[in-house]
């Protein structure tokens, strides 16, 4: 549904209203089951993004609605509003990004994934500590070699020591814990050598 309001005589704004994928239609006709809800997807846009949706939707089973679990409604929705048209693409945002990659990397959705790391890479610098510590988690867990990931924990890496205290690591995989102290400690050390050569 689109609304339109006028600016000026020139000027011609349109709002867009996320679909929110409980009717099915002719080309959105596939069903996916979360918390007991229904959601209706286009299987053939689904199967391009996602060697998952591939299987499920045409791996013998077409006819067969998919049940996600570990998925609440609210995030599937929001992740559909994120990769599919409805009528247009929601935009992938720094509060929508750590969910995004979480769902893509569960369904293998690599075109995805790589929209969200250029998202991140592109934000990192203005991520406030928060957000900076969410979404290192997240691509830690879908993407941990990334060249993204080395920018996050470079970043982390250059926080003050009581900040990083204050961070719960244990959501983190140790490696990347102690790559981001590994740079720290680099850190220091590159700043003594410098330190000592203008001495």
């Amino acid at each position: 549904m689109h609304h339109v309001s006028r600016l000026s005589d020139d000027i011609v704004v349109t709002k867009s209203q996320y679909d929110d994928f409980s009717i099915p239609c002719p080309w959105r006709n596939f069903e996916i089951i979360v918390d007991n809800q229904a959601l209706y997807v286009n299987p053939g846009w689904m199967a391009e993004l996602s060697t998952f949706f591939q299987e499920t939707c045409y791996g013998g089973r077409e006819n067969e609605p998919v049940v996600i679990e570990d998925v609440k409604y609210s995030e599937m929705l929001e992740f559909l509003r994120c990769i599919t048209y409805c009528p247009q693409r929601k935009s992938i945002t720094v509060q929508n990004v750590s969910l995004v990659m979480k769902l893509a990397s569960k369904f293998d959705m690599r075109p995805v994934m790589a929209r969200c790391e250029q998202y991140v890479a592109r934000t990192a610098p203005t991520l406030d500590r928060h957000r900076l510590f969410q979404v290192t988690c997240a691509l830690s867990h879908c993407d941990p070699n990334s060249s993204t990931m080395s920018l996050l924990v470079d970043r982390l890496a250059g926080m003050k020591e009581d900040e990083l205290n204050e961070m719960q690591f244990h959501q983190m995989p140790g490696d990347v814990v102690a790559e981001v102290y590994s740079h720290k400690i680099k850190r220091k050390s590159d700043q003594r050598k410098k330190f000592c050569c203008l001495m």
